[in-house]
């Protein structure tokens, strides 16, 4: 009995710990509007340039997670650069949150749900 509470125990911890590692730079919409009004960060949509035309964040740069040149465009922020990043849904900018950690950025954070989860909860955003 005392193996199995032990064996467990431990499961139970690198589950948690898996799972608090892997999410604490995805945010939710209250936290990431919070950042958006009271830090100093860029703004960055990883969607298409139509998607981004169709509507987008006020302030937010357009750098397609498509494009060719992605990395290199991402690059030009600068490293020290802290980035709050969105796409569609999470898919494109959880993606490029990962590319950004791995080029050296020192913080980076993605809204969970994206544009999609941003608009139900009726926030507003330019059209162009």
């Amino acid at each position: 009995m005392n193996k199995l509470f032990t064996v467990v125990s431990v499961v139970f911890m690198l589950v948690s710990s898996c799972s608090i590692g892997q999410n604490k730079n995805e945010i939710q919409i209250a936290a990431f509007q919070n950042k958006i009004a009271t830090e100093n960060y860029t703004l960055v949509d990883v969607r298409t340039a139509e998607e981004y035309a169709d509507g987008h964040l006020e302030g937010a740069l357009n750098i397609d997670y498509f494009s060719a040149t992605f990395s290199e465009d991402i690059g030009k922020l600068g490293f020290e650069t802290p980035v709050l990043v969105y796409c569609r849904s999470g898919n494109r900018s959880g993606k490029s949150m990962k590319i950004m950690y791995d080029m050296g950025f020192k913080e980076v954070k993605n809204l969970i749900g994206g544009y999609k989860g941003w608009m139900s909860e009726n926030n507003s955003v330019i059209k162009k």
